[in-house]
């Protein structure tokens, strides 16, 4: 940049990063819900009492109903994933999953919130959030001033960023002395405080560092005064469009996929029924039955794995080849019916923020699930899994339709955002909560009245020995058990 011509481009994005407030006097305060209780001391120009010498009294049934942490002794327990490890084993385990979960946040560190609190007033003006630039370029940081009515021979304020960037200005204005240009470290004074909140227009913050999602906090004192401005390094990602032509036929926005195992009679059923009401529509099927039948025709794609590959192996090739914004996942023993309108889940999934839609399954209730993790007492402590029927209420503009965290193998997805979460290939027999609890926090979900679709149920002696699992040397329940508790860092399932 020096020498030459500053190209400084603008980019202050209102992106909604979470909840970031101010830090004045230098104190940024991390807190840690369900931690020891310590009083927060604040200064006070005024206040001259510590408020550690002020007595306060908990509200344990507050605590106790707000601050739920995890124990798998209590309640009704579903699974308790560590007694599928052998006690002299479990302690290496348990330490091993602490260091591959230390790992995992240190990856994440990057876009990790931190919570910052404002100590009293402050003659300061700054951005709180919103401040956003992409990696080597500048962005002007707005909404710099200094509000002081008392008459000084001098004002002067500092600028400090920290290790991904540095600080410099886009104009110079008469009577301010700057300091520091293109350093971690920008000083600027003036015996005029317009002059200088004028130059404070013009600070840009430099990105230096290269990476695809950090986080940078300038430091902007004035006298004893100092606030922590939060700026997101984020690299620019290029958005994933779906062209369905002028129509929007639903055929160009749908594909269905299903896996099939030894149970060729219910699949060529289903193929039927997709060709009698969406005749055009393509189908996906992933199979590893063995001998083969072929099921290859002008709108079905058959691929062809080897035998007993597995469960999510196959859910994992199939949407692997959808090449529309939708796909429909169903089981190989379901039937379309009448009633299987694919445009209503379309349509919800079009005018909504929603990333999977699911209806109703044979003779079944609409099911809805509220999954959630209940973290350790300690950050590094593993989670209990809570798994109760119920939802989170209806989704706003479709009164039919309720949020959830888990829902029968029927539904209408955003193909992208199904793969982003992908399904573990280890789980090769049966998984029906695996999915979803990897999909928290991840997919927005909701199950659907007014969408139906039959289940014809067949489950041949063959199948079922593979389905269960009883084909696998060892216990695969307590595979998956552990697979939970290290993979997931799931100590327990319960109610």
């Amino acid at each position: 940049m020096k020498g030459g011509t500053r190209q400084l481009l603008l980019f202050l994005a209102g992106y909604s990063v979470g909840f970031v407030s101010f830090v004045l006097f230098s104190d940024v305060i991390r807190v840690h819900v369900g931690k020891k209780v310590s009083p927060i001391v604040v200064q006070s120009k005024t206040d001259t009492m510590v408020a550690n010498n002020i007595p306060y009294t908990l509200r344990g049934d507050f605590l106790k109903s707000k601050l739920t942490r995890c124990n798998c002794t209590e309640g009704k327990t579903l699974t308790v994933n560590f007694q599928a490890i052998d006690p002299e084993e479990l302690k290496e385990v348990k330490d091993r999953r602490k260091a591959e979960l230390q790992k995992f946040k240190r990856r994440k560190e990057s876009s990790k919130e931190t919570l910052l609190i404002v100590n009293g007033s402050v003659p300061l003006s700054y951005p709180a959030q919103g401040v956003v630039v992409a990696p080597h370029e500048p962005v002007y940081i707005p909404g710099l001033k200094v509000a002081d009515d008392t008459v000084r021979d001098d004002y002067k304020v500092q600028l400090l960023s920290a290790e991904f960037g540095v600080l410099d200005i886009g104009a110079t204005v008469p009577n301010v002395d700057v300091n520091g240009l293109e350093t971690t470290s920008l000083t600027m004074s003036s015996t005029s405080l317009a002059h200088l909140n004028r130059q404070l227009e013009f600070v840009v913050y430099v990105s230096t560092v290269f990476d695809i999602d950090a986080r940078e906090y300038v430091h902007f004192v004035y006298m004893q005064h100092e606030a922590i401005i939060p700026i997101i390094i984020r690299a620019r990602k290029p958005p994933i469009l779906y062209d369905t032509g002028k129509a929007g036929d639903i055929n160009d926005k749908v594909t269905i996929v299903t896996k099939t195992f030894l149970r060729y009679g219910s699949v060529r059923l289903l193929l039927r029924s997709i060709q009698k009401y969406y005749p055009r529509m393509r189908v996906v099927v992933a199979d590893d039955s063995k001998p083969i039948e072929d099921l290859q025709s002008e709108h079905v794609d058959h691929y062809v794995m080897p035998f007993a590959s597995g469960w999510f192996g196959g859910k994992n090739l199939a949407v692997s080849q959808v090449t529309t914004p939708y796909l429909l996942w169903l089981d190989d023993d379901f039937v379309f019916t009448e009633d299987t309108k694919l445009e209503i889940m379309a349509g919800v999934l079009d005018n909504s923020n929603l990333d999977v839609v699911s209806g109703l399954v044979g003779e079944r209730n609409l099911l809805t699930t509220r999954m959630e993790l209940i973290p350790g007492t300690d950050d590094d402590d593993g989670y209990c899994i809570s798994y109760k029927s119920g939802n989170y209420g209806q989704v706003p503009g479709f009164p039919d339709c309720y949020l959830t965290t888990k829902m029968l193998n029927f539904f209408m997805g955003r193909s992208d955002e199904i793969r982003s979460v992908g399904f573990y290939p280890a789980y090769s027999r049966y998984a029906d909560r695996e999915f979803y609890l990897e999909a928290l926090g991840k997919l927005r979900m909701a199950a659907c009245k007014g969408i139906h679709i039959g289940h014809n149920q067949t489950r041949n002696p063959e199948y079922k020995k593979y389905r269960y699992g009883r084909d696998q040397e060892g216990n695969y329940r307590k595979f998956i058990m552990r697979v939970n508790y290290f993979r997931n860092n799931a100590d327990c399932w319960h109610r």
